[in-house]
C-alpha cells in the first residue's frame, strides 16, 4: 500500500528542517498536502525543490479534502501531509484524516522535526515535573475562562502549556492571573527560531507590565506560554 509521510517543517528558520525530510520532499513524493501552499511553496523554492503538486489541505477544507487524499493513496501515489509550522496535528489540520486512514492499510510514516512546543520547553527555566498541553484557548473570553477554571479546579499541579497569537495575549494573561492567582509564573517564547525571537520569564502581573512597556500598541509575533501555579 501506499504511503502518507506526515512531515514537520520549520516554525520559522528554514534551516530548521532534517536531512530526511528534505530527501522524501525530492525524492519520495510527488503530491504535497499542505495546509498554505504559498508557505510550503517558499521552502520548496528555498530547497530548490521543483516539480511538485501542491495542495491545499486546512481546517476548512480537511474532511472535504480527506476524500481526494485517500483515493490519491488508493491509487498507489506516497504523499506528504504538511503543516504551516511545525508538526501536523499539534494544533494543525490533520486529526480526521488520521481517522479516516484507520479503516485502510496504507502506512502512516512520521518525519519528526521542529515544534514550537517542545522548542519552548526546551529554553523554560520553570521547575516542573511535567506538562499539559492545551493548544490554542477559545477566542471567545467566556468560553476562554471557563476552560482555564476547569483546568484550574482540577488542582493539577503540572505545567500548562498554551499557544496564543498577539491580538489575545494581554486578554489570555489577564484571565490566567485572575482565576490562577497574581502569583502564578509564566514563561512566554515568542517568535521562535526567528529574527527577532525572545524569551520573558516572571509573575503573571510583572510580564503583563513589561509586555505592555515593550510593546505600546500590539505585542508582535506567535506565542508558546507556559504557566507555572504557585497554589
Amino acid at each position: 500500500m501506499a504511503k502518507l509521510y506526515v512531515l514537520a517543517s520549520p516554525i520559522g528558520n528554514l534551516e530548521d528542517i532534517s536531512l530526511r525530510a528534505l530527501r522524501v520532499l525530492k525524492e519520495g513524493v510527488n503530491t504535497i498536502y499542505c495546509e498554505d501552499t504559498r508557505l510550503s511553496s517558499k521552502l520548496l523554492n528555498h530547497y530548490e525543490i521543483s516539480g511538485k503538486k501542491l495542495n491545499s489541505f486546512n481546517k476548512e477544507s480537511e474532511q472535504g479534502k480527506t476524500k481526494l487524499l485517500i483515493n490519491d493513496l488508493n491509487e498507489g501515489k506516497d504523499l506528504v501531509l504538511m503543516s504551516d509550522a511545525g508538526t501536523p496535528l499539534i494544533s494543525d489540520p490533520g486529526s480526521f484524516l488520521l481517522q479516516e486512514l484507520k479503516e485502510t492499510e496504507h502506512e502512516l510514516v512520521p518525519i519528526p522535526g521542529a515544534s514550537s512546543l517542545t522548542a519552548a520547553l526546551s529554553i523554560c527555566p520553570l521547575d516542573f515535573s511535567g506538562f499539559i498541553f492545551e493548544g490554542f484557548l477559545p477566542h471567545g473570553p467566556k468560553q476562554r475562562r471557563r476552560i482555564l477554571r476547569a483546568i484550574d479546579e482540577e488542582g493539577h499541579k503540572r505545567a500548562l502549556v498554551f499557544f496564543e497569537s498577539p491580538h489575545r495575549i494581554f486578554k489570555t494573561l489577564e484571565d490566567i492571573a485572575n482565576i490562577f492567582g497574581e502569583e502564578t509564573e509564566i514563561f512566554i517564547a515568542r517568535e521562535l527560531t526567528k529574527k527577532f525571537e525572545q524569551s520573558y520569564c516572571s509573575k503573571v502581573t510583572d510580564l503583563i507590565a513589561e509586555l505592555k512597556e515593550q510593546f505600546p500598541d500590539n505585542v508582535q509575533g506567535e506565542m508558546v506560554l507556559v504557566v507555572k501555579r504557585s497554589n
